[in-house]
């Protein structure tokens, strides 16, 4: 059996939660014996995964906007494709449906993009109509005009089009049901598995885990905003409560990919608060430090810093937004930090987390040992037989809903495709 990956960029796990994402689906299916076969429109970066250690992988260059992309997919002929989220299935579901149309059509939300569009708007309307600074949006601040924004409805028709949407947190499968309609019977629940296995490590000694750290990649929005917030409107105070008890050495250090020239003036030494970049070794990084710093006030799906904090035994302090669908990773463990709902609380959990040893308060979840491998193999197989089950039945899920929206909102993208192909054919 093959399975054809449409990728908005290739894939980097050292780069993001998203990458991390990416990369175990398709050793998932390769694992399960499929054919791979990989294809994008970016360029290939510094940081993409090659999969050269991997057999039966092969790569391909697809235009949506070429006379020759049609044949090229009937000639790979896949039988499951997978979309990495809603652009790339606007771009190229309609070619699918042409060239191989008994392909099952899946797509990877990754997060509901239109869930983390809502929050946003949300937070820049409360926050413009000059009210109090908001540490998060709470799930009642979120108006109907917020929730049914235009990434909204744009995810919404690729997730009806599509035969199966994968979703990484329980709140997300049932908000797609809830505000998008989606049926059930399209919906999987595979959450987001950590890249490092849970298991026992070795007792963290506490003396020698100090300051605080931050780490996300700041292509993304809610990373960005949750760094400015922290720079201006938390570490300032946090900093000088520190110092008030004495402690005049605590450092807040920010880590992650994409760091640009706007991030890096954030940079300011004289309240300890530094811009450090991409990291090699985002485990070894994170084991060095007392606390993991999170005020993501916006966002959705499973946050990849949270799972890897967690898994290096390294306390936390977030925001609702930040532990968000992880109950399924906790296995029924206490959230292993603080959930901070006002500023002032998240203030008052990083002066307690930084002024105090805080790596013995809680019940680790990686003292169950062989969590993320269970994980794995418990949704990994539900995932695969899903598929199978839809490959046995030899044709894609059919429902007016989604015919409709075959017929018609594909007739867009098909026109607009080969508005472009004239163009630059001349």
């Amino acid at each position: 059996m093959k399975v054809l990956f449409f990728c908005l960029v290739w894939p980097e796990p050292s780069s993001s939660a998203a990458g991390v994402r990416l990369d175990y689906l398709i050793r998932l299916f390769i694992r399960e014996g499929f054919e791979l076969h990989l294809s994008s429109t970016a360029e290939q970066g510094s940081y993409s995964a090659l999969y050269k250690d991997l057999e039966g992988v092969y790569r391909h260059s697809i235009d949506p906007n070429c006379s020759e992309t049609s044949a090229k997919l009937a000639q790979i002929n896949p039988d499951v494709v997978v979309f990495d989220r809603y652009p790339t299935e606007e771009q190229f579901s309609w070619h699918v449906m042409e060239a191989c149309p008994k392909a099952i059509r899946i797509l990877d939300t990754e997060d509901l993009h239109g869930l983390r569009r809502a929050r946003q708007l949300t937070l820049e309307e409360l926050e413009n109509g000059g009210g109090p600074t908001h540490l998060y949006v709470a799930e009642h601040e979120v108006k109907p005009k917020s929730v049914y924004n235009a990434i909204a409805l744009r995810e919404m028709v690729s997730m009806h089009r599509s035969d199966l949407s994968l979703v990484v947190s329980d709140v997300e499968f049932s908000y797609a049901q809830k505000y998008y309609g989606i049926p059930p019977d399209q919906l999987l629940y595979l959450p987001i598995i950590s890249s490092r296995p849970v298991g026992p490590f070795s007792p963290l000694n506490n003396d020698t885990r100090t300051h605080a750290c931050f780490i996300g990649n700041f292509k993304h929005a809610p990373n960005r905003d949750a760094v400015h917030f922290l720079r201006y409107q938390l570490w300032p105070h946090i900093n000088e409560a520190l110092c008030g008890q004495g402690n005049k050495d605590s450092e807040c250090h920010i880590y992650g990919a994409y760091m640009d020239a706007t991030m890096e003036r954030l940079n300011n030494p004289s309240i300890g608060f530094y811009m450090k970049g991409r990291v090699d070794d985002v485990f070894s990084t994170l084991a060095a430090y007392g606390v993991l710093l999170a005020p993501l006030r916006f966002g959705a799906g499973v946050k990849g810093k949270i799972l890897d904090a967690i898994s290096m035994e390294l306390p936390i302090v977030t925001t609702p937004i930040g532990s968000e669908g992880l109950s399924v990773h906790l296995d029924g463990v206490d959230f292993p930090g603080y959930v901070a709902k006002t500023v002032e609380e998240f203030k008052h959990s990083a002066v307690q987390c930084l002024s105090a040893s805080a790596l013995n308060r809680w019940e680790f979840p990686t003292q169950k040992s062989e969590l993320n491998e269970r994980l794995d193999i418990e949704y990994g197989i539900r995932c695969v037989d899903r598929v199978k089950k839809m490959l046995q039945r030899k044709n894609s899920i059919m429902n007016p809903i989604k015919i409709m929206l075959e017929q018609n909102s594909q007739l867009a993208h098909r026109h607009l495709s080969k508005y472009i192909q004239l163009k630059n054919e001349g």
